[in-house]
């Protein structure tokens, strides 16, 4: 059996396929959101070289399932060579490609234009930007308003991402109205809770408390984890979408070592990424910590993502739950025999 055969067989048994590769090229931002979650600004030091970058293409594309490779930060416009040449790399590999940034780069309708005509031209399919009330402080919405116009007419499929809190200025409908996309409905523009951690948990409690009473906030199953993949601007490699603080313990390898095949295939057979994925972390930790002084409840999350960093941040939690993790691990290859074909996760494995 091929090499890429093989792999893929391997991730079928575990009932995971990855599609997604996010490339973390920097940290780097110009600017200095009070919710991010990498407390990005123009200190941050390092990035992924163009090297780098081709060898994370690469090794993915041998992964048959692997459909699109996406460049975030920071902000990747940062580094627009390197972004540009990494694209045409991916299209040439038969991945689409796309990008998130702040549009801090678009100055002008003629700026804007050239940007996003050079990396279409290389083979970007899609763009997602940012802006909500903390990116405001930095970007003119004028900026966006010049991404948004590029991006239509070089044909590229266009999402805005809004942070939102209670009492956000800025929402999606708003957001519509003033950039004039009433009329636009194939632009996806959407909405998403702050969650506390990076910068975002440094905030006061009355914003936190209102993050986890928010309608949206999210604690079931993380469809992210072992569908997509993140390599983080040092190179290591995460299973999951990578959206908390890039701790060592989230990590399952490196570029320039085990490489992302090899990496992958032990997260894949890591009974608490596998658990991740059918219940989510808020489960986990409810049910871990049920016989504590003080248990964990799941009204104390304002996401998935807060809660996994709850988790990898903390050596000894870690280490309970992936104790309880292993003891379960035949509960959840047997829950996914049951789920594999079905819709979605569901609850099957909270009990000891």
């Amino acid at each position: 059996m091929a090499l890429g055969a093989q792999y893929l067989s391997d991730f079928r048994a575990a009932r995971v396929t990855p599609k997604n590769l996010v490339l973390n090229v920097t940290l780097k931002c110009p600017l200095k959101c009070s919710h991010c979650c990498f407390s990005s600004d123009m200190f941050h030091g390092g990035h992924l070289s163009a090297a780098d970058v081709h060898r994370c293409i690469q090794q993915a594309a041998q992964i048959p399932s692997m459909e699109i490779v996406h460049f975030v930060g920071g902000d990747p416009m940062l580094h627009a060579d390197i972004v540009a040449d990494a694209v045409a790399l991916a299209s040439s590999l038969g991945l689409r490609a796309g990008i998130t940034t702040s549009a801090f780069w678009a100055k002008s309708p003629a700026r804007a234009m050239a940007a996003v005509q050079r990396l279409r031209v290389a083979g970007l399919t899609e763009m997602t930007l940012s802006y909500d009330d903390p990116h405001a402080e930095f970007v003119p919405l004028n900026f966006i308003a010049n991404a948004v116009a590029a991006a239509r007419d070089n044909g590229l499929l266009l999402r805005i991402a809004v942070v939102v809190e209670a009492g956000s200025r800025i929402t999606a409908a708003s957001l519509r109205v003033d950039l004039g996309l009433q009329d636009e409905p194939g632009i996806n523009i959407y909405e998403t809770v702050a969650n506390s951690t990076g910068r975002g948990e440094g905030t006061d409690e009355e914003t936190r408390a209102g993050r986890v009473r928010h309608a949206s906030a999210y604690r079931g199953p993380c469809e992210s984890v072992l569908h997509t993949l993140t390599v983080d601007h040092e190179g290591g490699i995460q299973p999951c979408c990578g959206v908390l603080p890039h701790y060592d313990s989230l990590k399952v390898g490196h570029i320039a070592e085990e490489g992302i095949e090899a990496a992958m295939r032990a997260a894949a057979d890591d009974p608490l990424y596998r658990w991740i994925r059918l219940e989510g972390p808020v489960a986990i930790l409810a049910a871990v910590t049920a016989d504590d002084p003080v248990p964990m409840r799941a009204e104390e999350f304002d996401g998935i993502c807060t809660a996994c960093d709850r988790i990898f941040r903390s050596p000894d939690l870690l280490a309970r739950v992936r104790e309880a993790a292993e003891a379960r691990r035949s509960q959840i290859e047997t829950c996914e025999i049951l789920l594999d074909g079905q819709a979605g996760p569901a609850n099957l494995v909270a009990a000891p």
